[in-house]
């Protein structure tokens, strides 16, 4: 049976609070707006200890990655990260606040509130003409 993980949402908000990763940190936490740090890894002085933590972390707590055992790999660590951050429904990305170049390069994302999530990702709501065929078929 599978072990029981964090679902990712929690898992972030824990990681941002504990100020241990540098660049990623709360904007506004109360809107929940954050940034994470971004850096290119073709970048000149990029380093997996200064500028993968964040990645490496999501790797070892879904498991794709054993410190010690597995060879590290920050290249498939960050496209994992990316493609779970972009499968969650309740986290979207602020383009206009994000900088995809340079040294500082960071994403810039929200959380957004119960009351703004969409019920089914990549759903759109029916409309009342739907909703009264599907009750009658019923």
């Amino acid at each position: 049976m599978p072990v029981e993980r964090m679902r990712m949402r929690p898992w972030l908000e824990e990681q941002i609070n504990s100020n241990t990763i540098p660049g990623l940190k709360w904007l506004n936490k109360e809107k929940k707006i954050f940034q994470i740090p971004w850096m290119h890894a073709a970048r000149h002085g990029w380093d997996v200890e200064k500028d993968a933590p964040l990645f490496r972390n999501w790797a070892i707590h879904t498991g794709k990655h054993q410190p010690g055992i597995d060879k590290p790999d920050p290249k498939t660590w960050k496209a994992n990260f990316r493609c779970a951050m972009n499968s969650l429904p309740d986290i979207e990305e602020v383009k206009d606040r994000s900088i995809k170049k340079g040294n500082n390069a960071f994403r810039v994302y929200r959380m957004l509130p119960l009351s703004e999530r969409p019920s089914k990702k990549g759903k759109k709501p029916k409309t009342e003409k739907e909703e009264r065929v599907k009750h009658i078929k019923l």
